[in-house]
């Protein structure tokens, strides 16, 4: 132990953590160059402003903010890892009356897990 002082805060960093967010189960769950997190009651949890901010647009606009695996065991290829279990899958904010579900809605447990994971960690979602 001890020892790794330098690391300290490096959570705050813009991609320094994961959340891998698992929508197995719960419906056809598409890859799109967008994709929101939101907690119960609609709060949007991801991606926050500061994450945002802190990111060039670039990185934004071709979507390495978040990834999509299929497989358990592809997670280990991330940083700082915290899991989550999506609640359910939504419709793209942007087309909300379309059957394509591109976002999820995380139960308020789990918005609390997300949360506590980082300010501005990559998304992946696990999907079957």
């Amino acid at each position: 132990g001890g020892g790794g002082g330098a690391a300290g805060g490096n959570e705050d960093r813009p991609l320094n953590c994961t959340v891998v967010v698992d929508v197995r189960g719960l419906g056809n769950f598409q890859r799109d160059m967008t994709s929101f997190v939101y907690a119960e009651g609609g709060a949007q949890l991801w991606p926050d402003a500061a994450l945002v901010q802190g990111v060039s647009s670039q990185l934004v606009q071709e979507g390495n903010l978040h990834t999509y695996i299929t497989a358990e065991g592809q997670a280990s290829g991330f940083s700082n890892v915290t899991r989550v279990k999506a609640s359910k899958i939504r419709p793209s904010k942007f087309a909300p009356n379309s059957a394509v579900y591109t976002d999820v809605e995380l139960s308020a447990a789990a918005a609390e897990q997300f949360r506590s994971a980082g300010k501005a960690c990559r998304v992946v979602y696990l999907k079957s």
